[in-house]
């Protein structure tokens, strides 16, 4: 039962805080502050200049068209005070949004039905709010080793996952990538999870084995993303499939759905050289280790605290800083040292001078707005 309930609380939080040794996650925080921007031409930049010159000339004045700011300082904001909103009551004028208890597990009910659990209904269903910084609520239903996780405005679904999987001790029978992207693409066209012309597509498969206990599970992970105009997609908006192919039977582990309306679509003004030429200057002033190599590439990334917390040598071990729920078009640019041995430990200090480095630099105001470690040390 406790890897059960561990099993719950994992699906109602984004994401887990990890000390600064690892991967740095961020949650989300409270409010997303929308942005205001006017041109995404370099022209327009040039436009500007020329027209402040001209009117500065002529004693002409004229409101100055910037680009605001999208960084702000974290919010701080203890576990204790995390637990106690999770612990408060759900709201009546909330609850009045959401679809009924009986229409939510007829949609669980469904689910299953479709995904060949014809013997297997919901037991119990439970409204509460999720782990996330913005505290959604949820629908979380059970049935048996089974959680399923509703949008309680929509009915979507969020989240499917049988606890059953982990039990089987499976080997996956041998098949191709290609195989089984059909089969995960069936899977989420039979249960009409994506809209018709919405460009969704494949962009990540892998093989992964799923260790509980004395068992190790082979599954396929497939995942899919709405690829934009520049063939780049949300990494904060992705969803999941995992399964196993067993004597010709498919067994699915787990269905995220995960369709987050945060990405700004800010405009590209910033061009591929002047963001190298940011991150190169923040990277000199955390080490003296000559620059070896610099990547750059246009991506969308969600704003995190990376950079922020070498710059105020901070760790965020108990994860008490937010920050906000931005998803912007960036530059990745990834810096690494020319050296010969592998850092040997992730202290903050460690990392600020030895470490490989990507750098998040917005595409339209040039502020570097995260980043993450592109390597790890030698343990």
């Amino acid at each position: 039962m406790k890897n059960f309930d561990d099993e719950i609380k994992k699906i109602l939080k984004d994401e887990i805080e990890k000390p600064f040794s690892y991967e740095l996650s961020i949650k989300k925080a409270f409010s997303k502050k929308e942005s205001k921007i006017l041109s995404h031409s370099i022209l327009c930049k040039i436009v500007l200049l020329t027209s402040c010159f001209i009117m500065g000339c002529t004693g002409v004045m004229a409101v100055n068209y910037l680009y605001e700011n999208i960084w702000k300082d974290p919010i701080i904001l203890s576990k204790n005070e995390e637990e106690k909103i999770i612990k408060e009551d759900i709201e009546d004028y909330e609850k009045s949004e959401f679809i009924s208890e009986e229409k939510a597990t007829e949609i669980g009910n469904q689910l299953l039905t479709k995904l060949g659990y014809e013997n297997t209904t919901i037991t119990q269903i439970n409204l509460l709010k999720g782990y996330d910084s913005n505290y959604s609520i949820h629908y979380l239903l059970r049935a048996e080793n089974i959680l399923i996780n509703l949008n309680p405005k929509t009915g979507e679904l969020e989240y499917f996952g049988d606890n059953s999987f982990l039990d089987k001790n499976i080997v996956c029978d041998t098949i191709s990538e290609d195989k089984v992207n059909e089969i995960a693409t069936q899977i989420y066209s039979d249960l009409n999870f994506f809209e018709e012309n919405n460009n969704y597509k494949i962009v990540e498969t892998k093989k992964q084995s799923i260790v509980s206990g004395k068992y190790a599970n082979d599954s396929w992970q497939v995942s899919f993303a709405k690829v934009y105009n520049n063939n780049i997609y949300n990494k904060e908006s992705i969803s999941t499939i995992a399964f196993s192919v067993y004597n010709d039977n498919i067994i699915i582990y787990s269905i995220s759905m995960k369709n987050e309306d945060n990405y700004e679509k800010n405009p590209i003004v910033i061009s591929k050289e002047e963001a190298i030429e940011i991150a190169k200057n923040k990277e000199n002033e955390f080490s003296n280790i000559r620059i070896s190599n610099v990547s750059a590439e246009l991506s969308i990334e969600k704003m995190n605290i990376f950079i922020y917390c070498l710059e105020n040598n901070v760790t965020n071990e108990k994860g008490e800083l937010k920050t906000t729920d931005t998803t912007r078009n960036v530059w990745v640019v990834n810096i690494e040292h020319d050296k010969n041995t592998i850092p040997k430990d992730g202290n903050i200090e460690t990392v600020k001078k030895f470490y490989n480095k990507k750098y998040f630099v917005d595409a339209t105001t040039g502020e570097i707005i995260g980043g993450e470690e592109s390597e790890f040390f030698n343990d």
